[in-house]
């Protein structure tokens, strides 16, 4: 097994939390890079200030179910409102 491999399956048995450590460092790290052109699209200032407000943030809690509604669908009344 390479050493890249090691790496990627060390990286997968981290637990999720960990996960988005690895990638701002790796973003970090790709943007140092004596190749910049490879990093087009990422958010450069996001990562450099390690601002982790404007990167995914995943729920704490699960969403709560659907609220059911009685009558007919929302869409439907708008269309009859227009005719």
């Amino acid at each position: 097994m390479s050493t890249v491999e090691e790496i990627v399956q060390a990286v997968k048995e981290l637990p999720r939390e960990k996960w988005d450590e690895v990638k701002r460092g790796l973003v970090r790290l790709w943007l140092s890079s004596d190749r910049p052109d490879l990093a087009k699209g990422i958010n450069s200032i996001a990562v450099s200030r390690n601002d982790a407000s404007t990167l995914p943030q995943r729920r704490s809690q699960p969403r709560h179910p659907p609220i059911q509604i009685k009558g007919k669908p929302i869409s439907e009344t708008l269309i009859e409102d227009r005719r």
